[in-house]
């Protein structure tokens, strides 16, 4: 844990042992609970401001940022500043507390739900005739391995802009979801083809569906969580000691979860350290990684129909029929993400042989060709 803290008109002893005065505080509940929680790199922004007159002379502010996209904050004063520091710090764990306490009961009432829902469409699959059941099993069964890089690309970036939380939903639970539906809507007939179409658009679905789950617009409380009967809480409330919106990004996007499967350039890029060319090599990892997290800005649709399109190799129409629009919606979102990326590589000074495809950088033999210049 790190604490930032911020003064105004505070002395310089009192500048000098607050800090440590907060460090003693926070391990005693704060940090703790943190490191429960896994959430030992949390900064913990403090502020100690001193008024020239009246007896609450001090007054603290603390704020920090928690997975879930929250910020939990805490406001106290004091004539004191080491009682004012310490009923802040009382109320911040609080907060703290009861954001974790709801994040767990949601996260294990959403698991509970997804187990009902795949056991029902289990039991609508059961019921199919046995040559379905033959046909779909048969069907989907080569094509996993491609729905996973798909969906662990789709999952990364997700939680890299803050649209889902680092540990829900995991990759078997949108893959698992999205093969089910698509079991029970199994047609004989269908071409390999076809049923990867259908297998990403049902995926994509999934994946939509747990994000519009996740946004959060105020504090919400889970459907089997205890209501608070703390009159401390309620007392918190009525001073809008409250939890506000935000996002917090992983902002640690891997090549690994990225690129598609059986692409050797992670491995190259993590391996060329060390090597006579290890300059250029760093420089050629540099460029991946701005690319990578200059696709992470794209607006969703964009950016499924451009990695689509240069990493999977899927037409636009297919992409039109996957992402449930027209050819021309496609064709128009693959162009302004081509310009997007070209226009943030342009100023960052990275030339792209290809303009009409600047993922062309991902390819392990574009990266060895710039070592080699």
């Amino acid at each position: 844990m790190k604490i930032q803290a911020y003064f105004e008109g505070v002395g310089d002893e009192i500048r000098h042992r607050w800090p440590a005065l907060l460090e003693a505080l926070a391990a005693k509940q704060i940090l703790p609970l943190l490191q429960k929680h896994g959430a030992n790199d949390t900064v913990l922004h403090a502020t100690l401001e001193k008024r020239k007159r009246g007896e609450r002379s001090f007054t603290v502010n603390l704020h920090m940022r928690l997975t879930g996209k929250k910020i939990v904050t805490a406001h106290a004063e004091g004539k004191d500043v080491d009682m004012a520091s310490q009923n802040a710090m009382k109320i911040l764990f609080r907060q703290s507390r009861k954001h974790f306490d709801r994040l767990r009961h949601q996260h294990e009432y959403k698991r509970h739900s997804r187990r009902e829902r795949l056991r029902a469409l289990k039991a609508q699959f059961d019921a199919l005739p046995s040559a379905t059941i033959e046909a779909a099993q048969k069907g989907i069964e080569p094509l996993k391995a491609r729905l996973e890089t798909v969906a662990r690309r789709e999952l990364a970036y997700l939680r890299a802009v803050g649209d889902l939380p680092a540990d829900y939903p995991t990759l078997a639970d949108v893959v698992d979801q999205a093969i089910a539906e698509t079991k029970v809507a199994w047609q004989l007939g269908k071409t390999q083809d076809a049923v990867y179409r259908q297998l990403i658009k049902k995926l994509f679905k999934v994946i939509d569906r747990e994000v519009a789950a996740s946004r959060q617009f105020g504090e919400s409380v889970s459907l089997d969580a205890p209501v608070p009967a703390d009159a401390e809480d309620q007392a918190e409330a009525m001073v809008e000691e409250e939890i506000y919106e935000y996002y917090q990004p992983d902002d640690s996007l891997r090549l690994v979860d990225i690129l598609p499967a059986g692409d050797e350039t992670a491995v190259a890029l993590e391996s060329e350290t060390g090597t006579d060319a290890e300059e250029v090599a760093q420089e050629a990892i540099s460029e991946t990684a701005y690319l990578v997290d200059t696709v992470k800005a794209l607006p969703v649709s964009w950016r499924r129909t451009l990695l689509l399109a240069e990493l999977d190799g899927i037409t636009l129409s297919v992409i039109a029929e996957v992402l449930d629009a027209t050819e021309d919606a496609a064709q128009l979102w693959m162009e302004q993400a081509t310009a997007f990326v070209n226009a943030r590589l342009a100023d960052a000074g990275i030339t792209v042989a290809d303009r009409a495809h600047p993922l062309q950088l991902l390819r392990l033999d574009q990266i060895h060709s710039t070592g080699d210049k």
